[in-house]
């Protein structure tokens, strides 16, 4: 199953989309709504450190839990695009990202930030060493959050520690 970005009447919405083969080939068969996508373009960057007056990576990573590090790189992330968190309510505790009490997909990066993909960060837990960092990764990627390096390594040491 995948995202796909739908545009009707000039406005963009989101919808999972799964393929499923017949005979004469594959057809994408609409699972479910997501939202109405915003899309946005990258207005101002600054590094993770820096945004968190953060001096010491490992310091950082070891004084906060998994979900705190991942609140933190989507606040970033939002800074970096501009957007309005008095407009969007994004709620990474509940995995709620809504406009007008309606959820929402934030288009950002190569990503589609929504409840979706919020729950498969959050919601992450190791299955196998050998696909997990590729699987954690891809789970960013899909949100739309590019983690810095040492950010990444950092937190997948922490969730291998946890379990």
């Amino acid at each position: 199953m995948f995202l796909r970005i739908k545009k009707i009447k000039g406005k963009e919405y989101g919808y999972i989309v799964k393929n499923e083969w017949k005979k004469r080939g594959s057809r994408q068969k609409v699972k479910g709504y997501i939202g109405r996508a915003y899309r946005f373009e990258l207005k101002e960057y600054i590094e993770f450190m820096k945004h968190f007056n953060i001096n010491d990576i490992n310091n950082y990573i070891e004084n906060n839990d998994k979900n705190r590090i991942i609140n933190d790189l989507i606040e970033w992330e939002l800074h970096k695009f501009g957007v309005d968190k008095e407009e969007f309510l994004i709620d990474v505790a509940d995995m709620k990202i809504q406009k007008n009490k309606k959820d929402i997909i934030l288009l950002l990066n190569e990503g589609y930030m929504c409840n979706l993909t919020l729950k498969s960060l959050i919601d992450f837990k190791p299955e196998d060493e050998q696909t997990d960092g590729y699987r954690l990764a891809r789970a960013f990627v899909e949100a739309g959050i590019k983690v810095p390096h040492e950010v990444f390594i950092g937190l997948f040491g922490k969730i291998y520690k946890t379990n």
